[in-house]
């Protein structure tokens, strides 16, 4: 017999795999149910709605995937300014990779805007990062950290929607040159220019 919180998971690893794939938009409920061998009754269970469901489902992923990553660019001999280099390095893998996260992501947190509710979670999921990188730079002596740190990570969920349509477009993206430019504006500093 299969427990609640393993049918929540197994629900929430399906939606995942067809909202990144197709989108929230082309995702229908039905879909959900049949893949992932629960009834709908189950899935109501754990979920009042398909925005709840790809909501919890997004929040579910980040927090098992992006988040341990992250952590563990936290180790202890590790300086502020390779932390941030991790996380750089985990979000240009996350586009390269896995393009129908940001896709994902996009479309759910835009039904949401659209809904106008929910402020509080996605505030809560957005501030989460937006303070631990606040107190990298908090550490790296910049002068507003949680500001530099809101510019920094809007930044680079600017550059993965950019990134992601054009990749839709079958154009191509140097990401090694992404990752130098984010490198040198948001960890050294440094000004010079390239070549």
């Amino acid at each position: 017999m299969t427990s609640g919180s393993d049918m929540k998971d197994r629900i929430m690893k399906t939606a995942f795999e067809l909202f990144s794939e197709r989108g929230y938009d082309k995702v229908s409920l039905n879909e959900v149910v049949v893949k992932a061998g629960v009834s709908k009754g189950g899935l109501f269970h754990h979920f009042d709605s398909k925005y709840a469901l790809a909501r919890d489902t997004l929040i579910w992923w980040a927090t098992n995937n992006m988040e341990p990553m992250f952590l563990r660019g936290l180790k202890k001999d590790a300086s502020p300014k390779e932390v941030l280099i991790n996380f750089i390095d985990m979000m240009i893998d996350i586009m390269k990779d896995d393009i129908g996260f940001t896709r994902f992501f996009w479309s759910i947190f835009d039904e949401s805007m659209r809904r106008q509710e929910d402020h509080s979670i996605w505030l809560d999921f957005l501030e989460q990062y937006t303070y631990m990188i606040s107190g990298i730079y908090g550490k790296m002596g910049v002068k507003d950290p949680y500001m530099k740190s809101m510019i920094f990570l809007s930044n680079m969920d600017g550059m993965a929607l950019y990134y992601s349509m054009l990749k839709q477009t079958g154009r191509e993206f140097d990401l090694k040159a992404l990752r130098e430019e984010f490198i040198r504006t948001y960890v050294t500093f440094s000004e010079e220019v390239r070549e």
